[in-house]
């Protein structure tokens, strides 16, 4: 299994935004979690607005129509479970500030790092236990926009 970490985010999940609309275009199905409901509220309403013309299909878990969306968000285990088996192979967006509760093969997990030293922090946490678990590990920085 591999874990891509994506340092340098101005704001996390706005970048996870865009990064979730480049994987959409390219036909790959996810799972995001977090565990906080808070977070995957917020979440999901940025990506409904993210940009003015960013449409990017997605449900949160208990949605009645989730079954049939590629992008799913869920907050804890049993949801990733039974959501990775509606998906097939899909890939995971990790949000939250741990590892996520992996059960099942997952082909990619990504991980948004802000600039933030608390998010920075959590990150090394997390690269940490991927590496105890002896997940492939990779590290990317991401693009900023030029300043108009």
């Amino acid at each position: 299994m591999r874990v891509e970490f994506s340092f340098g985010a101005i704001n996390r999940f706005r970048s996870a935004c865009q990064i979730l609309q480049k994987h959409y275009l390219q036909n790959i199905q996810f799972l995001v979690y977090t565990k906080n409901q808070r977070a995957l509220a917020h979440f999901n309403r940025l990506l409904w607005g993210f940009k003015p013309t960013a449409f990017i299909p997605h449900a949160l878990y208990d949605d009645p129509l989730v079954q049939h969306a590629p992008i799913i968000l869920c907050q804890n285990e049993s949801q990733l479970t039974q959501a990775q088996q509606w998906l097939g192979q899909p890939w995971l967006l990790n949000l939250d500030d741990r590892i996520p509760p992996i059960t099942f093969s997952i082909e990619q997990i990504l991980e948004v790092v802000s600039t933030q030293e608390s998010c920075r922090q959590n990150a090394r946490l997390r690269w940490r236990n991927y590496q105890a678990k002896g997940f492939s590990i990779q590290a990317r920085e991401l693009e900023q926009p030029s300043p108009i």
